[in-house]
């Protein structure tokens, strides 16, 4: 008599615990690494700008993963550039180069693509501290819309075939002069198309890394036991990780056609206070003291990729969303060689009063203090 013993059920799946940077965010990290960008970068002269920065380096080490014939590191921190290049010592020699320059000399620029001559250049160079350009206007102009303005022309004069622009959320209804600035510096590359150039921007949050600086005086604050200052108990940011950053670099360089503007979907902004919480536990300090400072000027409560007047399109990448820049002011370049002259000139009402004429969405905030 044949005996039938009960099917066994599977055990139920376990599932893998979350990663530290996905309890921080309260989200998985989006996988960006892809094909497209793989084929894009293979066998390509590659030149990133602001190498030596979060976002650069980590976009440097990700296309070196994919195989590229050269790559050239450019930025004004020579001690950081060494070290960086360092990490590229298996490479062939002459495959990585790396170039002391700054983007806001024009014939520096120039000579660096003309010697390096990138078939794919991502210009991350520029200055993204809030605060600081809020103080120092001339000094965003110089870095943000010269820099940009020089880097965009030396790529169309010597027929580089893509070029992405690093800009941030800050651009979406800027109400910052470093969101002013940034949105002024995408309006430039579509303002060169119509030649073989093939330009992008692609618009990041805030930015968070193992071992990157928000990460870092974070992790010292509540280690010391010390006060962390959040700017308003309901401030929210789209925080991504350095990975995310760098992988919607090289898809949007990938995706894009006509000058658009790429940002990650990464869900509802997280409120600060909770984030700040959630890294506590993580260090295994649970009690953190929260100060609010109240939000500097410029500053916003909470970020939004798109602007109210921006069409959202989406793309092949159901995480990647894009629009369409509006055709850029009449008489742009004349008006930016005024701008850049009152920034040369140290002239910083001036400099403001023309970026609120370039950029009528532009609405300054002042500074709010907590309730």
């Amino acid at each position: 008599m044949r005996r039938f013993l009960p099917r066994r059920r599977p055990a139920p799946a376990v599932p893998e615990p979350a990663s530290p940077m996905a309890l921080l965010l309260g989200r998985d990290e989006v996988v960006l690494a892809g094909p497209r960008g793989r084929r894009l970068v293979r066998g390509r002269r590659v030149l990133v700008t602001g190498a030596c920065g979060t976002v650069g380096a980590a976009l440097c080490r990700q296309v070196g993963r994919y195989g590229p014939a050269a790559l050239c590191l450019v930025d004004t921190d020579g001690g950081g550039l060494e070290r960086l290049g360092r990490e590229f010592a298996g490479f062939a020699d002459g495959a990585v180069t790396i170039a002391h320059a700054d983007v806001r000399d024009a014939g520096r620029v120039d000579r660096v693509v003309a010697m390096a001559r990138p078939e794919l250049v991502f210009h991350t160079a520029g200055r993204r501290n809030l605060a600081a350009v809020e103080r120092d206007p001339c000094g965003g102009v110089a870095e943000n819309v010269t820099g940009t303005r020089h880097t965009v022309d030396s790529a169309v004069r010597h027929g580089v075939e893509r070029l992405v622009l690093v800009s941030s959320e800050l651009a979406a209804d800027p109400t910052s002069v470093l969101g002013a600035t940034l949105r002024l510096a995408e309006l430039l590359p579509h303002a060169a198309t119509g030649g073989p150039t093939c330009f992008a921007a692609v618009r990041v949050g805030s930015v968070l890394g193992a071992a990157g600086p928000p990460l870092s005086r974070l992790a010292r604050r509540i280690s010391a036991g010390e006060a962390v200052t959040v700017p308003h108990p309901a401030a929210a940011r789209n925080f991504m990780t350095v990975e995310e950053a760098a992988g919607l670099l090289l898809e949007a360089a990938a995706l894009a056609e006509e000058a658009e503007t790429f940002a990650l979907d990464v869900g509802r902004p997280v409120p600060v206070v909770d984030l700040v919480h959630r890294y506590a536990e993580q260090l295994r300090l649970p009690e953190v003291t929260i100060r609010f400072s109240g939000l500097g000027p410029g500053e916003k409560l909470a970020e939004k990729a798109f602007a109210d007047s921006e069409r959202r399109i989406r793309t092949v990448h159901p995480k990647i969303w894009a629009t369409r820049p509006a055709p850029p002011p009449a008489g742009l370049p004349a008006l930016l060689d005024a701008l850049e002259a009152a920034a040369g000139a140290g002239d910083a009402r001036r400099v403001r009063m023309l970026l609120r004429r370039l950029l009528p969405e532009y609405r300054p905030s002042s500074a709010v203090r907590c309730p």
